[in-house]
């Protein structure tokens, strides 16, 4: 039996994106999620939204501004925000695409998860690392609070600390992992609108333990003739043993150039392994963007 998410054979994407929401903190990392959110609003048709979240000065900043009390170093902020993603929306003249810029001031992930849910079809991106001792806000705490309370499809990029802003991305393939359930199969109507928009090739993995290989190949060749009818005109199927985060990142590092795709949820006593821990760790070690979708029960 064809999953369920993807019984049509209609010839449109069965999720369809209409903004894409960057949050940016005015560093180089922060901007690396730019060319992945570029070349998605030129293949999806959807326009691009920067944000900018400003915190409330402290004494300390206050008396470090040449002695101005905090209201007025708060005063000046929205200007300066905004005049920085000004810049940034420029250097996105000519993509044929919509940009516009939002700076607004609270806490950042709260505020960036507000502004995500204020409109349907979002898709936020944004950068992160797993490295500790960088004080900027979004390659770190933020990326992780939002990862873990949004309900809008989050892409995180990692960043790389030698490389400033950079365009050629070239993706060719999305990985999906899947384990068989219906929570893992909510990622495939995203999986169909990117693949096809991008002109990306799919490749379906699954984990298993041995004597469930037949199974377990049974399954993913259903999935993917399913995803054939939706037009994907290439489409593999991959069957792992071992632990399941590290043998799909291991897949996801043998080839460049990959768009991992993966559902989750924040709640805890869920099994399947593909609903917590092993999105986790993609998200913490792969070298790929991962597309991270919040399944719903």
């Amino acid at each position: 039996m064809k999953p369920k998410l993807i019984e049509s054979s209609a010839m449109k994407p069965l999720v369809t994106y209409t903004r894409i929401l960057v949050p940016l903190d005015g560093s180089k990392l922060s901007e690396q999620a730019l060319p992945y959110a570029e070349a998605l609003a030129k293949a999806l048709g959807c326009r691009i939204e920067l944000l900018r979240v400003f915190e409330p000065a402290s004494h300390e900043m206050a008396v470090l501004a040449h002695g101005r009390y905090t209201h007025q170093v708060d005063a000046g902020l929205p200007g300066k925000a905004l005049a920085y993603l000004d810049e940034v929306r420029q250097t996105l003249e000519g993509l044929g695409v919509e940009v516009s810029c939002t700076v607004g001031g609270g806490p950042p992930a709260s505020r960036i998860i507000n502004e995500a849910e204020k409109e349907p079809g979002t898709l936020v991106a944004m950068s992160t690392h797993g490295r500790s001792g960088i004080s900027r806000w979004v390659l770190g705490s933020v990326t992780d609070k939002v990862f873990r309370a949004t309900a809008t499809p989050l892409l995180i990029v990692r960043s790389r600390v030698d490389e400033e802003h950079f365009g050629g991305l070239g993706l060719e393939r999305v990985v999906v992992p899947l384990d068989g359930s219906p929570l893992a199969e909510q990622s495939l109507p995203h999986v169909v609108a990117l693949a096809r928009g991008l002109s990306l090739s799919a490749l379906l993995v699954r984990v298993s333990d041995r004597h469930e290989d037949a199974p377990s190949r049974t399954y993913l060749s259903e999935v993917a003739d399913s995803l054939r009818e939706q037009g994907l005109t290439s489409v593999e199927e991959m069957v792992l043993d071992g632990n399941p985060a590290e043998a799909i990142t291991a897949v996801a590092r043998g080839a460049p150039r990959n768009l991992v795709v993966m559902t989750t949820h924040g709640r805890s006593g869920v099994r399947r392994w593909v609903l917590g821990s092993v999105t986790d760790h993609m998200v913490r070690h792969s070298w790929d963007p991962v597309l991270v979708i919040r399944s719903a029960r």
